[in-house]
């Protein structure tokens, strides 16, 4: 039989292990549950569960955006004009003016994300490509958050900033924002501010530009290259034409085969490799225009080809339609490359 002392011995450790227990659930519910780092893990948990309420419950979603929205067209402004340049008068009001729809689009789309686990798809009606031209303008679509590398809080001031390591497929680089909590009323610990949000849409914007430098760089390099071929395959062709005459079939077969085998080759050949140049999104417009440019010449130099063959009017009148289409493009593409090399201050004075 057990006694007495054995009895009190159990009773005591059964009793601090119901301490220890109760003392874990205080600590857990009471203390841990209120502190940044539980915080900071409750919101990526909420990402990765989509769990609408409980990001909610740590994240103030609209003071976080209605202080980003700020600092971002902050950062946008300094890279489109500068320091050293003033801002155009009345464009702080015109960001005012657009800051309700522009947060109401952005919280929408992180509600959707919350709730489906991805952004809004793309929509090309007039509301959907508003808020598919804000998600790209802002880079949220190519952000893809990595670790929190550092948290600290100051207890006197009851506050805390983590830094977040996040990609930006974009700029293809890495960057850290300065998360910034304090706790509510009830004691949780919230995400109220992103603290460099001017500074990230500083290195958004710059990276943007580097790669718009290098889009023009590249592309111009291949067009002046195959510019400088075509003149020279148009000067065999002009000289061509004037030893013979069009009458002539051994002057039109020479033509034929110039046409076919020096410029036509080239413009498939420019078309190649135009297309095999990284595009940055800015440049959309450019791009197809060239590639229509393209195009067009492609089917000049294949019409004049096939009437030195068939002396069909027709053909040639088709040929140099297309020629004449390409012309007018030509006009507008090299509006658009000059207007793409000058910043965004300069474009609007």
């Amino acid at each position: 039989m057990m006694s007495r002392g054995a009895k009190i011995k159990i009773a005591c450790f059964i009793l601090l292990g119901v301490a220890v227990l109760f003392a874990g659930l205080f600590w857990y519910f009471r203390v841990h549950t209120k502190t940044p780092t539980y915080a900071l893990s409750a919101v990526e948990k909420a990402l990765d569960r989509n769990d609408e309420k409980l990001f909610l419950r740590y994240v103030r979603l609209d003071d976080v955006l209605d202080q980003a929205y700020d600092d971002f067209m902050a950062g946008t402004i300094a890279v489109d004009f500068g320091r050293t340049r003033e801002t155009p008068a009345g464009l702080d009001d015109f960001a005012k003016m657009l800051k309700p729809a522009f947060t109401k689009m952005v919280r929408d789309a992180v509600e959707t994300r919350l709730v489906s686990g991805e952004f809004p798809a793309v929509d090309q009606t007039d509301d959907g490509a508003d808020a598919e031209n804000i998600l790209s303008r802002i880079g949220l679509r190519d952000l893809s958050f990595r670790e929190i590398t550092a948290l600290s809080a100051d207890e006197k001031a009851r506050t805390a900033t983590a830094d977040v390591l996040a990609h930006q497929g974009e700029a293809d680089a890495d960057f850290t924002f300065k998360i910034e909590l304090a706790p509510s009323d009830e004691g949780d610990w919230q995400v109220i501010r992103i603290g460099n949000v001017r500074e990230y849409a500083v290195f958004l914007g710059q990276a943007r530009r580097a790669r718009v430098e290098d889009y023009l760089a590249e592309t111009n390099a291949i067009i002046e290259r195959h510019d400088q071929s075509v003149r020279s395959a148009q000067l065999r062709l002009y000289s061509s034409l004037s030893i013979g005459t069009l009458g002539n079939q051994s002057t039109r077969d020479m033509a034929r085969r110039i046409m076919e085998q020096d410029i036509l080759a080239d413009w498939r050949q420019r078309k190649e490799e135009l297309s095999s140049v990284s595009v940055p999104r800015s440049m959309q417009s450019l791009q197809q225009l060239r590639l229509k440019i393209c195009d067009l010449h492609i089917a000049y130099a294949e019409g004049y080809a096939a009437w030195m063959t068939d002396k069909n009017a027709a053909t040639i009148r088709t040929a140099e339609s297309s020629l004449r289409q390409a012309e007018v493009l030509e006009a507008e593409e090299a509006f658009l490359a000059q207007r793409a090399k000058r910043p965004f201050g300069d474009r609007i004075e």
